[in-house]
């Protein structure tokens, strides 16, 4: 018998009629006409090449192939609607692995509160931390941390949240005491964090550039975890967002003040790749990471 030639719909009245042994009642129980089930059963016939139930003085009985049905077709239409069923996803009891890709940016300011929280509600999950990178084949993040643009695809975004850029150097840098002016700014010596590696230049300098100007970036290093380290033995200073200057592992050796320029803000953006929009295990993950309040 070939699916694709049947209304598999008969299968839901049949089985109303057959429980019940009666059209009225099977109607009323389904919210339909007599009429129309009385049609369906006559198709449900034709589609079995039985007769199904038969009419007889003390009501309608079933026949052989009627009396299978009746006790299969409850198991059959459970397992269609357990197919059709939306999936759940309890954290609870859950034993499944998340990669997350960020750079050390996303991890110092998201991670430690996010991850406390995942492994109280989603005690039996793990949770990989891996680079974050712009290009992506079959090895897919569950989700990806990032203030840069989308890696190509479809992809789908929600920002976190946006900051501004701060000047960061040691306590007690020079740099950091009265007015400083645009002039004195770009004759600072200074470190540049780019993820990507081998960058001289970040968005402060495209500001700089419309502005006709430029500062001397002496040094680029590809992450921000080292940063304070390096500016608390040096007399470089450093452009960045205003969260990381604020965290215990900067504030304990460097202090930040306001870029004497507007620079544009820096997006932090939750991404997620359009295939798994609809999964519950990931919308569970992706609001775990929207309900966060950062500093």
């Amino acid at each position: 018998m070939s699916l694709r030639r049947h209304d598999l719909n008969l299968l839901v009245i049949l089985e109303a009629i057959l429980r019940t042994g009666s059209i009225t009642a099977a109607a009323r129980a389904l919210n339909l006409t007599q009429p129309a089930v009385s049609q369906a059963l006559q198709r449900a016939r034709g589609m079995f090449g039985d007769a199904l139930l038969l009419r007889t003085g003390h009501g309608m009985v079933p026949t052989a192939r009627g009396t299978s049905l009746r006790s299969r077709l409850p198991e059959i239409l459970d397992r269609i609607s357990d197919v059709l069923a939306a999936p759940e996803f309890d954290p609870r009891l859950a034993n499944r692995t998340f990669t997350i890709a960020t750079g050390d940016l996303g991890e110092t300011i998201f991670l430690p509160r996010v991850l406390a929280r995942l492994a109280a509600e989603a005690p039996k999950c793990r949770f990989e931390i891996i680079p974050a990178r712009h290009e992506y084949s079959d090895d897919v993040p569950d989700l990806l941390l990032m203030g840069a643009a989308h890696p190509r695809g479809p992809w789908l975004s929600h920002d976190l949240f946006t900051d501004t850029f701060v000047l960061m150097a040691r306590k007690r840098h020079p740099a950091l005491k009265g007015r400083l002016s645009l002039k004195a700014f770009c004759a600072l010596p200074q470190i540049l964090v780019s993820p990507r590696g081998g960058g001289f230049a970040g968005p402060v300098d495209d500001a700089l550039g419309k502005l006709g100007l430029e500062r001397p970036v002496v040094m680029s290093v590809p992450r921000f975890g080292a940063l304070p380290l390096i500016l608390a033995e040096s007399n470089l200073v450093a452009a960045v967002p205003e969260r990381f200057a604020s965290l215990p592992l900067a504030r304990e050796s460097c202090r930040a003040r306001k870029l004497p320029l507007d620079v544009p803000p820096y997006t932090m953006k939750l991404i997620w790749h359009r295939s798994r929009d609809g999964d519950p295990a990931q919308m569970w993950l992706r609001q775990m990471f929207m309900a966060w309040q950062g500093p």
